[in-house]
């Protein structure tokens, strides 16, 4: 039984190390895989998507942050932005992060629920965030950035092939 049980966890041991033997060690250690990346997939420096555990959506911070004032009804209502919340789908291209959301906060001021930022851009490079209600509106943006038709990436799907390889097409180092 000891040997069966030795036999075990050597095989185990080998695989792990077969695994971690297949991914791609970066410069930067914002982009590497390791054993906490889990929930969490790297974008630019030092935007990442994560989640807090499996069961839970994924969310991707803003830096900087964004805000809805509402001006129109000078309410004096202010709505921050710090975080990208049940994301849908992303993608980055040419040093530009995109993000989409179907999500709404329901505990937010009516005008902000009717008002809600579901497409966001950040360029990281350039200290830019920006948020759009519309597809039409943020399409328009991001192809004064030179982005014309984003690769979307499902983060459950990305997250999958960072943890085989710990590569992902816009990581530095990744081929």
């Amino acid at each position: 039984m000891k040997k069966i049980i030795l036999l075990f966890i050597l095989l185990l041991s080998l695989c792990c190390l077969a695994t971690n033997l297949r991914r791609v060690k970066h410069d930067d250690s914002f982009y590497n895989y390791d054993d906490f990346s889990m929930a969490r997939i790297p974008l630019i420096n030092p935007i990442e998507v994560h989640r807090p555990n499996s069961s839970s959506p994924w969310s991707m911070g803003l830096h900087p942050a964004i805000w809805i004032v509402d001006f129109p009804n000078n309410q004096g209502i202010h709505y921050p932005y710090g975080r990208v919340e049940e994301l849908e789908k992303f993608a980055v291209e040419n040093g530009v992060i995109m993000a989409y959301s179907s999500h709404v906060d329901q505990e937010a001021d009516a005008y902000i629920q009717d008002n809600f930022y579901h497409w966001f851009v950040l360029v990281p490079d350039k200290e830019i965030t920006k948020g759009f209600h519309t597809e039409d509106a943020f399409r328009e943006y991001i192809e004064t950035l030179g982005v014309e038709d984003p690769d979307w990436q499902i983060p459950s799907e990305a997250q999958k092939q960072f943890r085989k390889t710990g590569c992902l097409e816009w990581i530095p180092d990744c081929k």
